[in-house]
């Protein structure tokens, strides 16, 4: 294995880049970060019952953990018998894993290794590489491209991605809370104080700043309009669901990661109420791969109907919600693309049609920033 070992044990590889590291890895670097996903109970005991119940899998086994963060998941894999661990963690995050490594016993099997995985050279491959790459709304951040990209040049012929499948699933939700009503209020409300201040500034200061007006109304339509929101929603705010992309990360590519994402569906309401957006979540399955399966199934589930986890669930609000009746239909095209400013972050885009509590409905096409 290529990179040098330090006094503390860790190999190193190759850093981010600043910029990248700033935009994204450097929350993952502080401790409070990762207790956000360590307290997650649902994250965490399905991760262990993906691993630690299927041992048989993991026994004598060669296993890279890509995103180590504090290295919890190479600990099981330890436990569940792997030969060998080489934990990746890309930020300083990685001191932490080897201490807490030391600590359990088990700095004999797992190898901390500081750095991006692209960047690690091992000198031999894995049979199973797993990874909590999830982001909000299933592909923001983008870590499944790092996720990607190890399977392809890391991961032995045949062996498993823990998970190995991945979907979102859209939602028609009711706006219980007319928490756009909200929104609205704040808008208004931060339009006035700008209104106050413009008013001031040409008294007090002698500057007419009221040419920089229409550009804070859009910045602030940006942020209360087209920005999705990340809630725990409950299940009685759910009128209709269904399943809308898919993906089998064994045979997924880079490719096809990198391109528009695009969904037509539709969506049957439920119950009758007042739908005020979408919303959506994703699950995960760990089933192994076709040569090397899995024990025993187990998924990960971040729908309202399973409880609250660290992802909740995206909220894309209408601007005027609308009334629905239960056995309504409404046709959804949804595009997710990937931001140009900060290709980590993700934008849907999102149109709807339909008779909706008997009346024709249409939502226009409105873009919405996942961040």
């Amino acid at each position: 294995m290529d990179g040098k070992s330090g006094a503390d044990g860790i190999v190193k590889a190759k850093a981010p880049d600043e910029v990248d590291y700033a935009n994204y890895f450097c929350a993952y670097a502080e401790l409070y970060h990762q207790k956000q996903m360590l307290v997650d109970t649902i994250r965490m005991e399905q991760y262990m019952q993906a691993i630690m119940a299927n041992s048989k899998c993991f026994k004598d086994k060669v296993v890279i953990d890509i995103g180590a963060g504090t290295g919890i998941l190479s600990i099981w894999a330890a436990r569940a018998g792997a030969s060998r661990v080489y934990a990746i963690e890309a930020t300083e995050m990685a001191l932490y894993a080897r201490q807490l490594i030391h600590a359990n016993g088990l700095s004999k099997t797992i190898t901390v290794i500081q750095g991006k995985a692209e960047e690690v050279d091992l000198k031999e491959k894995a049979d199973i590489i797993i990874s909590e790459w999830m982001g909000c709304f299933l592909l923001r951040e983008s870590m499944l491209d790092t996720v990607i990209w190890a399977r392809d040049n890391l991961l032995k012929k045949g062996g498993a991605l823990y998970p190995s499948h991945a979907r979102i699933v859209m939602a028609a939700m009711q706006d219980i809370d007319r928490r756009m009503d909200g929104k609205r209020q704040m808008n208004n409300a931060d339009k006035r104080e700008w209104a106050t201040f413009v008013a001031m500034a040409r008294k007090k200061y002698l500057v007419d700043m009221s040419i920089l007006t229409r550009a804070y109304h859009e910045e602030l339509g940006d942020y209360y309009f087209k920005t999705a929101m990340c809630l725990n929603l409950t299940p009685n705010q759910i009128i209709g669901e269904k399943r809308v992309m898919e993906w089998d990360l064994h045979t997924v590519t880079l490719d096809d990661l990198r391109k528009d994402k695009i969904a037509e569906f539709e969506l049957k309401m439920t119950g009758n109420g007042v739908m005020g957006g979408l919303a959506g979540w994703f699950d995960v399955d760990f089933k192994g791969s076709k040569q090397s399966p899995a024990t025993e199934g187990v998924v990960l589930s971040t729908s309202p109907h399973v409880g609250i986890t660290h992802w909740g669930q995206q909220a894309f609000f209408l601007h005027v919600p609308t009334r629905v009746m239960k056995g309504d239909t409404a046709k959804v095209l949804m595009k997710i693309s990937r931001q140009k400013k900060n290709d980590r972050m993700i934008d849907v885009t999102l149109e709807m049609n339909g008779t909706l509590a008997s009346k024709p409905y249409k939502m226009p096409k409105t873009l919405y920033h996942v961040e």
